[in-house]
């Protein structure tokens, strides 16, 4: 270790976040051994590290060799470079420290705002009706004073980001790499608005590639920096479940979004509601749901988007009220469907259900169905 480098304590517990192998949970017993002084932490003998309960062989060979690489100081002129910085844990919300298996601090690039937060999750490959009532919420909630977080990962996540920048708020996203490193790499530009309207932040060290075990990690962060999670769509079994789950070992209010009961990316939130989980229709019943605990919020957004609009079901021809009728029922359709189910030509069914697209009443599916917009 370069000894010029002054003895902070955002330096020394860089340094420790970076040793493989410490995990949080050591990591609270070395601090508690230690006086919670990540130094102590780093000169402490191989006899006296190996005191601490989880801490063997391979864990004090990596301490040792993080000490005397240099490690320091190279990774603060990356993280300069780029425009970011390190906060130890004194210096995160204090929800965050409050977590039992808080992180020792966390690579921030933007600034985290202070507000209240609500994380939204869900699938990577939800359906029309997902994402659109994932950016909806998200949009409402930002409007109200809420700062909207969530991993950045496709689907749910993108669309929970893109609402809350939008509606001009602030947003914040965890993520599974390092904060240098654009996961996925279409969301750069996301990315990028994401740290001017808020926070990209990461417990991992700058050029970590996301693997099997950073998501999870990654996971209990979203849930424990915030009063509340909802989860938009799911299957039985994922990363928002495992976020959903953290949220409720924390604390922490779970809303979940109802869907089709037919439909894989609804069993998981069918699954959460079943279990106890808040049902959520809207952002109001999140708000109203919170309200307790902040005070009155702001719903003058929320009520004045109930502003009567034009209705196009109105302006609809006589091929296009009898296809949307088809879709009453809540059915995902095709244009063979269509056609076997109406006295439709042929040829007027396309046409017919890009008008429909046009004027907002259907939705098309990535499987190229057609559902109705909601």
């Amino acid at each position: 270790m370069n000894q010029s480098s002054p003895r902070n304590q955002s330096d020394g517990c860089m340094i420790l976040n970076s040793v493989r192998g410490i995990g949080p949970i050591t990591l609270s017993r070395l601090m508690e051994k230690f006086g919670d002084d990540p130094w102590q932490i780093l000169s402490a003998s191989p006899h006296q590290l190996s005191q601490v309960k989880g801490v063997g062989k391979q864990l004090i060979h990596s301490v040792s060799q993080v000490r005397a690489s240099g490690w320091l100081e190279k990774e603060k002129q990356k993280l300069e470079k780029i425009g970011g910085n390190f906060l130890d844990l004194s210096k995160l919300p204090t929800i965050l420290q409050q977590l039992p298996d808080a992180p020792i601090g966390l690579y921030c690039l933007g600034q985290i705002p202070d507000l209240p937060c609500v994380s939204i999750v869900g699938t990577r490959v939800p359906s029309n009706y997902g994402k659109k009532f994932a950016r909806k919420i998200a949009y409402e909630l930002a409007q109200s004073g809420f700062c909207i977080v969530s991993g950045m990962a496709r689907g749910i996540d993108t669309e929970a980001h893109l609402g809350a920048l939008e509606a001009g708020g602030r947003t914040m996203a965890f993520l599974g790499t390092g904060i240098d490193v654009v996961y996925p790499p279409e969301n750069f530009d996301l990315y990028k608005n994401i740290r001017k309207n808020g926070a990209v932040l990461s417990e991992f060290p700058l050029g970590r590639r996301a693997d099997r075990r950073t998501f999870p990690m990654r996971n209990r962060l979203v849930a424990g920096c915030s009063l509340a999670v909802v989860v938009i769509e799911s299957a039985q079994s994922g990363g928002s479940m495992i976020t959903a789950k953290f949220a409720a070992e924390q604390g922490r209010t779970v809303f979940a979004l109802p869907g089709r009961v037919d439909l894989p990316e609804s069993r998981g939130c069918l699954d959460l509601i079943r279990d106890g989980a808040t049902l959520v229709r809207n952002a109001l019943d999140i708000i109203e749901e919170l309200a307790p605990m902040l005070g009155s919020m702001d719903k003058k957004p929320l009520s004045s988007q109930t502003t009567k609009q034009p209705n196009p079901s109105s302006e609809l021809d006589k091929n296009e009220r009898l296809i949307i009728e088809l879709f009453r029922g809540g059915d995902r359709l095709g244009i063979e469907d269509i056609q076997q189910s109406t006295a439709i030509e042929t040829s007027k069914v396309a046409p017919s259900l890009s008008m429909l697209e046009i004027k907002g009443l259907i939705l098309k599916c990535t499987d190229g169905k057609y559902e109705i917009n909601t």
